[in-house]
């Protein structure tokens, strides 16, 4: 039921944290394919991407694990990600990871809710905020 209710609150956003595998970059343009590992939380497709600087990186178009498309990548998985407009060289030489793009209204409803996080969706959510410099 817990799980049921965080979806709904969830909406289409999750809370993730990536780390950008920098020695698999499978195509640097249209779109941008590269490996991540998702350190916390749960990727799907249609995220959006900050890098931690609060740049706008773009959206995850697909995700990919052994060669075959996945509809979510959870903690500890190693996977590929397509993103369209992207320059994986430019954007992110200098970033090591790659967080989820929540507005201030689902942060709100995501702090409303703490009891149905994880202890590392919380710390997610607070890296988030701070990046975005949201009031916390």
């Amino acid at each position: 039921r817990k799980e049921i209710e965080k979806q709904k609150m969830l909406g289409m956003t999750s809370l993730f944290k990536l780390k950008i595998l920098k020695q698999y970059v499978f195509r640097n343009t249209k779109p941008a394919i590269f490996g991540v590992k998702v350190e916390a939380g749960k990727l799907i497709p249609e995220s959006f991407l900050i890098d931690e600087n609060g740049e706008k990186i773009g959206r995850v178009k697909n995700i990919q694990s052994e060669n075959k498309s996945v509809s979510e990548a959870t903690e500890g998985m190693e996977i590929a990600i397509s993103v369209p407009g992207l320059n994986v060289e430019r954007q992110l030489k200098d970033s090591e990871f790659l967080y989820s793009d929540i507005t201030s209204n689902q942060l709100k409803t995501l702090q409303k809710n703490k009891d149905l996080l994880t202890s590392k969706e919380l710390q997610i959510l607070k890296k988030i905020a701070e990046i975005k410099k949201f009031n916390v």
